[in-house]
């Protein structure tokens, strides 16, 4: 390139009117492309500066989205959190109740095997305890609510049904239970003061033979039994009861005498010791005398006697 054209230059007239003098501008061409050059890059940084700042703020509004959506959800996780553990303080109240309720089938059972040697509600109840066990899991830890599954809450959701229904039956059951028991009681106190067992072992060298003819009473009848045996074998009551007379008693010697209930009278006799007093409270199977041979006696026994609203019975009728 020649030395004329690398100092090319550009001359600008300047007139503002007709008493001013005309200005000249002279412009180097280098300059001019120095400018030109610096005004592309300019609009180049501007126009890429621009794109970046589109492209940012549409990055951020993703991100202010993403961010709104993670607190959506932290938010209907803490109401989850919020109703289960709802859910789980009234399972945890509801089976408090029916623990109780539970008890009392229990406690029937027990009484009922007591008495029968077989229980009808054990199955049920560990049926119900079992499977309140194995839907509970789920509560042992409470650290661990925030991950329940959908399955899991719908776990909660069938054991707190099972509970709403197992309470609602709950009420009559107990009722019911309570009565069941009541009965139970007055049957095995019923059963406890009847004359239901042997007062001793031996055995049986006389009947019972009440000898009626018609309405009257021959002399010489047997109103008991006669079971013989070792002299001082142990004789029991055979029911609960109180003890009305303990004493001699003509041909019956050293003789006892048990009231029990309403209507039930039991007699010991010849007995060679007594080891009860009257006004005694005895329990059945109690020992209360030895066996012996006083009164009028041919030999060692017990002569045995059972009434029944003041009429004497077959003891035999009573014992196993």
């Amino acid at each position: 390139m020649s030395e004329e054209k690398q100092h090319k230059s550009y001359t600008l007239l300047i007139y503002s009117g007709p008493k001013d003098k005309i200005r000249k501008l002279t412009i180097p061409q280098n300059f001019l492309r120095f400018i030109y050059i610096f005004v592309i890059i300019v609009v180049a940084s501007i126009a890429i500066l621009v794109s970046n700042l589109f492209i940012t703020r549409q990055k951020l509004s993703e991100k202010i989205a993403e961010v709104e959506r993670a607190e959506y959800k932290v938010n209907y996780k803490e109401v989850e959190l919020v109703n289960l553990e709802k859910k789980t303080n009234e399972i945890q109240s509801k089976t408090k109740l029916l623990e109780n309720y539970l008890k009392e089938v229990q406690d029937l059972d027990k009484l009922v095997r007591n008495i029968t040697g077989q229980g009808g509600f054990e199955g049920k109840v560990a049926v119900y305890d079992n499977g309140l066990n194995a839907n509970m899991e789920i509560l042992s830890d409470p650290n661990e609510i925030f991950y329940y599954t959908s399955d899991q809450e719908e776990q909660v959701d069938d054991v707190n049904a099972l509970l709403d229904e197992l309470l609602a039956k709950a009420p009559g059951l107990a009722e019911s239970l309570a009565q069941d028991k009541k009965n139970m009681e007055s049957y095995v106190y019923t059963m406890e003061h009847t004359p239901s067992i042997w007062p001793t072992w031996g055995s049986i060298t006389t009947l019972f033979s009440d000898g009626r003819s018609g309405t009257s009473w021959i002399p010489g009848s047997h109103k008991g039994i006669d079971i013989a045996n070792n002299s001082n074998t142990a004789i029991s009551a055979s029911a609960s009861g109180v003890v009305v007379f303990a004493g001699w008693q003509g041909g019956y010697g050293k003789k006892i005498v048990i009231y029990h209930m309403d209507k039930y009278t039991t007699v010991y006799a010849h007995l060679n010791e007594m080891l009860v007093n009257t006004g005694d409270q005895v329990k059945q199977g109690q020992v209360i005398g030895k066996m012996g041979s006083t009164g009028h006696s041919t030999g060692t026994h017990l002569h045995y006697e059972v009434y029944v609203d003041g009429v004497p019975h077959n003891p035999k009728e009573f014992l196993p």
